[in-house]
């Protein structure tokens, strides 16, 4: 049935484009589908009005409308390695665009379409994961929350996310499928966004320590327990409390991504994120379902390790998966007290969804369910914010009623101001 109505995705992309979608979801492993996801990944960027000066998105815009587009791609080169710049995936994407449309539209389409093609290829891990299970409930919960960290309404800000879906499947393909040619998509991700600079390097020696951490028999209690410290540890670290100066001071990170770190760990930005936090209602809400999501996360992982102690043989293709969630999670525990830190956490979320589908897909007792329908609840403020909230906010209405070809005459003269 899914297949069936999957198929209608391509012709309902250009009469409604986000019908469309939605019916090429039923599907991701047919090639019409891929093509309707990334085709409307594009349109999605396209779509962005840049009425809501607040958003990342208008941010971007009005830097690609200062733009020098006199830089060719070596100059951009030079002035990153010399440390005159830092993110040069934003600098190569606005020459790129700028060399035929100063349509602040047009560069989201192409951001679009860099975003898509890995935000794809992040869905099928999980829909390989599932082994093509039956959909139920706890699949849509599973599936809805993983798709809530890969959704197409990221392109928003697209420095640090396309960054996050390089990353993960970079690294899953890396460190958990043992391939060992994607270390170059986890040493690219700083040229996205420069905080991956920072957790680059802990991924790389995770590839040579991991063998220590887990094998046959399950994960080495040792990891366990540095899980739960980092736990208890970030409920009580202050913003800011790890001074990374000595990075800047010993010139390890130089130039304009130094001055950048320097600047997010400064104590100006560590008042600035406590007073937002006081006086911003948005902030507010979120904190405590984060508070709610990091209780769900360490159940969780209390649950798992009990269940993967009971599974009977060789149980290295749980551990290798499970052994590097809870590395990936300590180290995202500590990455909080930084200001944006908690973005990390995210990325973090998408391997455990991915575990927890793998064994859905063979164990499907009730009290595992029960626990898979408590995510509903405990991420449903992010579910909502970034896959509907956040669409109303940033497209332009046309979207929700007209067609592909409405939309693309709609923007053709767009200017920003």
């Amino acid at each position: 049935m899914n297949k069936q109505v999957s198929k209608l995705g391509l012709p309902l992309f250009f009469v409604l484009p986000w019908a469309g979608f939605l019916a090429a979801l039923l599907d991701l492993k047919s090639k019409t589908s891929a093509f309707v996801y990334i085709a409307f990944s594009m349109l999605f960027g396209y779509s962005i009005s840049f009425s809501d000066t607040s958003a990342d998105s208008y941010r971007y815009a009005e830097a690609f409308k200062r733009f020098d587009n006199t830089l060719g791609y070596s100059a951009i080169s030079y002035q990153y390695q010399s440390g005159e710049a830092r993110d040069p995936y934003r600098m190569f994407l606005f020459y790129f665009t700028s060399q035929f449309s100063n349509n602040p539209k047009v560069m989201y389409l192409f951001a679009g379409l860099v975003y898509g093609i890995f935000s794809y290829l992040c869905l099928r891990i999980f829909v390989k994961e599932q082994y093509g299970g039956k959909w139920d409930i706890c699949v849509v919960v599973l599936t809805s929350v993983f798709f809530t960290f890969v959704s197409v309404a990221n392109i928003n800000g697209f420095r640090f996310w396309t960054g996050a879906v390089v990353l993960f499947y970079a690294t899953y393909n890396y460190i958990i499928l043992k391939k060992t040619a994607w270390i170059i998509g986890i040493l690219i991700t700083p040229l996205f966004h420069y905080g991956f600079i920072l957790i680059m390097p802990v991924l790389i020696l995770y590839k040579f320590i991991h063998p220590i951490l887990y094998n046959y028999d399950g994960v080495k209690p040792i990891l366990f327990y540095i899980f739960i410290s980092t736990f208890i540890i970030s409920w009580v670290l202050d913003t800011n409390v790890i001074n990374l100066s000595f990075l800047t001071e010993s010139s390890v990170l130089s130039g304009e991504i130094g001055d950048r770190i320097d600047y997010v760990n400064s104590d100006r930005i560590t008042t600035l994120v406590e007073s937002r936090k006081e006086t911003s209602l948005f902030l507010s809400v979120q904190k405590y379902f984060n508070y709610a999501i990091k209780i769900y996360i360490f159940i969780v992982i209390l649950f798992l390790n009990q269940l993967i102690k009971r599974i009977k043989g060789d149980k290295t293709k749980y551990a290798n998966l499970f052994a590097f969630i809870l590395f990936f999670y300590s180290v995202a525990f500590i990455a909080t007290s930084f200001p944006s830190g908690g973005r990390f956490l995210n990325i973090a979320h998408l391997f455990l969804f991915v575990f927890l589908a793998k064994l859905y897909a063979v164990y499907k007792e009730i009290h595992f369910q029960r626990l898979i329908l408590w995510a509903l609840p405990a991420f449903s403020f992010a579910i909502a914010f970034t896959n509907f909230l956040l669409p109303f906010l940033v497209l332009t209405p046309t979207f929700w009623y007209g067609n592909v070809f409405w939309l693309a005459l709609e923007g053709l003269d767009f200017h920003l101001f």
